[in-house]
């Protein structure tokens, strides 16, 4: 059993201005320090973070979008460590797609700088991906009426030529597949579904990412690897990443294959305890709502914004 399970959001969750709250909020040192880690990381991404994440517009591009999630996220770990200072041992780590490099910075295995890095590289490698083909995604989930069990919502995916690119849990999924397909089934969705359009470039998690792997394995190589000091869970099956080799392969893999946060969650289930306490970084939220209506019981608390920081010490001293 792990004393904390630290989770990080993927793509989507982020919004402009998203990056101010870790910059801004409480004069504090570790707030100068936050700019200074966020002026590094901009150089080292050849992006201006702070200037992209006031830009609704710039963020909609996945090349930025990927590297402000990550960011978001390494921000707001900074500020959690000086809050809490866990012991490395008692954490558990697991990222929701783009979430799976800023995890992997968490748990040891790359520094910050590089996570921030490769996140670029990602971002930049399905851009380009996304603009070979015209691709989408969709959010599917049962009906309030008549809704469809999670098999029929599946067999629906595959009989209306997408893949199924996210299996979220809570009877939620994500299709993805060619945008005319993505959009006859978002116009006319099957019997007992609800299927909304997702502003994304394309279909990530499909074989419509295959240009994407070779650029991004090439800048995986190129990072510099550790071994970590946490656990730390795969996102393509819920199992714990077996160390550097591991995880470099999965993260290349992860492009064209499916997330499956179901298993993760099952997972992180296993792992916790009802004194285990559940923070995901920013920009957070939709992984602690998907946590919440699966298991209640769970003590969770999601880092939107630096001030969601102040009642995390009192909730760890209440699990101890």
């Amino acid at each position: 059993m792990y004393d904390y399970v630290i989770t990080v959001p993927g793509q989507g969750s982020h919004r402009p201005g998203m990056l101010d709250s870790w910059l801004t909020e409480a004069p504090h040192a570790q707030d100068l320090h936050a700019q200074d880690l966020l002026a590094e990381w901009s150089d080292a991404a050849g992006l201006d973070l702070l200037a992209a994440g006031r830009d609704g517009v710039a963020m909609s591009d996945t090349a930025v979008a990927q590297p402000l999630i990550t960011a978001a996220a390494l921000l707001s770990l900074e500020r959690l460590r000086a809050r809490l200072e866990p012991a490395p041992g008692r954490v558990l780590y697991a990222g929701h797609s783009v979430g799976e490099l800023a995890a992997a910075a968490g748990a040891g295995y790359l520094s910050p700088t590089a996570a921030i890095v490769l996140a670029r590289a990602r971002g930049k490698a399905m851009s380009a991906a996304c603009a070979a083909a015209p691709t989408g995604m969709v959010a599917c989930m049962p009906s309030k009426r008549d809704g469809a069990p999670d098999e029929s919502i599946v067999d629906a995916i595959h009989a209306g030529g997408l893949a199924v690119a996210n299996w979220n849990g809570s009877h939620q999924f994500v299709a993805a597949g060619p945008l005319t397909a993505a959009e006859d089934f978002a116009t006319t969705p099957p019997r007992g579904m609800r299927v909304v359009r997702l502003e994304v470039a394309g279909a990530f998690h499909t074989e419509a990412m295959a240009p994407a792997q070779e650029s991004f394995a090439q800048a995986v190589a190129q990072v510099s690897w550790r071994t970590p000091d946490s656990a730390m869970l795969g996102n393509g099956d819920g199992a714990l990443v077996a160390g550097p080799d591991d995880l470099r392969q999965r993260l290349v893999t992860q492009l064209t294959s499916a997330v499956r946060w179901d298993l993760c969650a099952q997972a992180i289930a296993a792992y916790s305890s009802t004194e285990t306490l559940h923070i995901e970084l920013a920009p957070a939220g939709p992984l602690t709502k998907l946590a919440e209506r699966a298991r209640p019981w769970m003590r969770a608390v999601a880092l939107r914004a630096a001030d969601d920081l102040d009642g995390v010490p009192a909730l760890a001293r209440s699990g101890a």
